[in-house]
C-alpha cells in the first residue's frame, strides 16, 4: 500500500519489517481445513518516535491456506500447515489489507520454511534414530531383531506428529510490501510515567549493580538486564497472568522428566533452570515460558534487593531466550544454547508482563561500563546494548490479552482412539525402518551429522572471535576471567 511521503517516516512500515502476533484461537493440522478463518492480535511491532507502529491488541485476520495432516500415517509422515494473515481490523470495523509471511513460531518444536509450518517427524527422535537406524545399520532387513520390536511396542517414546498451536501462540510475520498504518491504529504512550526520584536513584546506582551472574565454579554467565520493582505477590501474579511458570527444583523426578521431554520432542513447562549466583547467592525465584518444545523457552532468574530503592523491593534478573538443547558429553548434562542477541529476550519479558496488564511503567537505564559482547558459561556468544530494563509492577488489571477460558470449545488435535494412535505409531515406525533402516541411509545420515557438527563448530568459533574483536579496550582488564574462559573453550573444540 502506498503512503504519502509526508507520512512515510512513522506511519508506514517497510517490506522486511517484522510484527509479532498472538493467536486468539487454536489451530490444528488434524482438524483444520483450507479456508478456516483465523484471528490473532498484534503484540509487538517496530518502534518509531518512541512508540510502536501498530498498537498492541490490533486484530489481524487470516485463514488456513493449505493443510496436510498425518492421519493414520499411510501417506504422509509429517504434517504441514500454511496460514496467511492478510488484513488488519480497525476499531470501527474497517479492514486494512496487508501482505505478510510467517517466518517463526516462538518456543515451538515446529519449524517454518518459506511460510509453511512443518511438523516433526515422529520417528526421528533419539530413540527412533537408535532403534530404526543404528541398530539395523549392518543389514538390509529392518525387522531382524524381534526383541527390539517388542521393546519399541511396549515402551514407545513417540511424539504427536500432528501440528497443534493453542490460543496464545506467538507468531512472527514479515511484511512483503509497504504498509500504510492509519493514525487510529498507531500505538500511543502506555502506562504512567515512572517516579522521577526512583528513576534518578536507579540511574545513580546502576553502575554499582552486578553486571553478570556466575556459575558455582565462578565462570561469568548471563547478563543482569532486568529490574522488577514491586512486591513478591505482584511479581507472582504478573508472571502467572502472563502465562509463565516457576522452574522445578532439580531432583530425580525432574531429571527423568527432562530426559523424556528431550527424547520425545515434548515440552516440560516447569523444567529446572540451572543454578547461577549473584554476589555468591542463589536466585530467589525462577520463571520460564515454553510452548511444545523442551529445547526452546524464555527464562528468568531473579534476586531480591532491598538496598536499591528505599522502601521497595527490587528484583534484579538475568533474562535470556533459549533456542536449542543438547546433551553435553564434556559437561555431563543437558545444556541449552541461548539467543545471541539477549536484548530480544528482555523485550519479550517486558512485552508479556505489559500484555497481562501488570506493568505501571517501564524505562531503560544505560550502563556504559557493561561489555557489549561476551561468552556465557556454555560457550555461546552474547550481545547486548548494556541497558537495564526497569519494570514497575502493579496489581494486574485490564489485560490486553486474556488466557483461554477453561470452558472454551476443544479442538481435535489427534485421533481420539488410543488404538488408532497405536496403529499409526506402528505404521510410521515400519515406514521409517524400510526407508532408513539400511546401510545406505545410515551412511548418508552419519555424513549429514558430521557436516552439521563441523558447521556448528565453525559458527561458534566465528562468534567467539567476533565477541573478542567487539570488546572495548577498557573492559579487557575487567574481563580477564571471561577472556580466559573463552580461550579455554576454543582450545577444547
Amino acid at each position: 500500500m502506498w503512503c504519502p511521503e509526508a507520512k512515510a517516516q512513522c506511519e508506514s512500515m517497510k517490506p522486511g519489517d517484522t510484527v509479532w502476533v498472538r493467536l486468539l484461537q487454536p489451530v490444528s493440522s488434524y482438524s483444520g481445513k483450507v479456508g478456516d478463518k483465523l484471528q490473532a492480535m498484534v503484540i509487538a511491532s517496530p518502534r518509531c518516535a518512541g512508540v510502536e507502529s501498530i498498537a498492541a491488541g490490533t486484530v489481524v485476520l487470516g485463514e488456513i491456506k493449505a493443510v496436510r495432516r498425518v492421519g493414520m500415517g499411510l501417506v504422509h509422515e509429517t504434517a504441514t500447515l500454511r496460514v496467511g494473515f492478510d488484513h488488519l481490523l480497525t476499531a470501527d470495523g474497517r479492514e486494512i489489507e496487508i501482505s505478510a509471511r510467517l517466518v517463526e513460531i516462538d518456543n515451538a518444536r515446529e519449524s517454518v520454511k518459506n511460510g509453511v509450518i512443518r511438523g516433526v517427524n515422529a520417528t526421528d527422535t533419539p530413540q527412533g534414530r537408535i532403534t530404526s537406524r543404528l541398530k539395523h545399520l549392518p543389514t538390509w532387513n529392518p525387522y531382524s531383531d524381534l526383541t527390539l520390536l517388542a521393546f519399541r511396542a511396549a515402551f514407545p517414546v513417540f511424539p504427536e506428529p500432528e501440528i497443534y498451536l493453542p490460543r496464545g501462540t506467538d507468531l512472527k510475520l514479515e511484511l512483503a510490501t509497504e504498509l500504510c498504518v492509519p493514525g487510529e491504529m498507531r500505538s500511543t504512550a502506555q502506562g504512567s510515567a515512572p517516579d522521577e526520584i526512583d528513576r534518578a536513584t536507579m540511574e545513580i546506582l546502576a553502575p554499582s549493580l552486578p553486571e553478570r551472574t556466575t556459575t558455582r565454579n565462578g565462570q561469568a554467565a548471563d547478563f543482569v538486564n532486568v529490574a522488577l520493582v514491586g512486591t513478591a505477590e505482584q511479581m507472582d501474579q504478573a508472571f502467572r497472568e502472563a502465562g509463565w511458570e516457576h522452574g522445578d527444583r532439580t531432583s530425580t523426578r525432574s531429571v527423568i522428566r527432562e530426559m523424556h521431554a528431550f527424547l520425545a520432542f515434548k515440552s516440560y513447562p516447569e523444567a529446572p533452570i540451572s543454578r547461577q549466583l549473584m554476589n555468591g547467592e542463589l536466585a530467589g525465584a525462577t520463571w520460564e515460558k515454553s510452548l511444545d518444545s523442551y529445547e526452546k523457552r524464555e527464562h528468568l532468574r531473579v534476586w531480591a534487593r532491598n538496598d536499591v530503592i528505599e522502601g521497595q523491593t527490587v528484583w534484579l534478573g538475568a533474562m535470556s531466550r533459549e533456542t536449542g538443547a543438547t546433551l553435553s558429553l564434556r559437561q555431563h548434562k543437558f545444556i541449552h544454547h541461548v539467543e545471541a542477541d539477549v536484548d530480544v529476550g528482555r523485550g519479550m519479558l517486558v512485552r508479556d508482563l505489559s500484555l497481562a496488564g501488570c506493568v505501571a511503567s517501564v524505562y531503560y537505564v544505560e550502563r556504559p561500563q557493561v561489555e557489549r559482547a561476551a561468552i556465557n558459561a556454555t560457550g555461546d556468544a552474547m550481545q547486548t546494548d548494556g541497558s537495564l530494563a526497569v519494570v514497575q509492577l502493579k496489581d494486574c488489571e485490564n489485560p490486553v490479552f486474556e488466557p483461554q477460558r477453561a470452558d472454551a470449545p476443544a479442538v481435535a488435535t489427534r485421533p481420539h482412539s488410543k488404538l488408532a494412535r497405536y496403529v499409526r505409531m506402528q505404521v510410521l515406525s515400519f515406514k521409517s525402518d524400510v526407508v532408513r533402516g539400511n546401510i545406505v541411509y545410515g551412511l548418508f545420515d552419519l555424513t549429514r551429522i558430521a557436516i552439521r557438527a563441523q558447521q556448528n563448530h565453525a559458527h561458534r568459533v566465528k562468534m567467539a572471535r567476533q565477541v573478542e574483536s567487539q570488546r572495548a579496550p577498557q573492559v579487557h582488564v575487567a574481563g580477564t576471567a571471561t577472556d580466559a574462559m573463552m580461550n579455554r573453550w576454543l582450545s577444547d573444540q
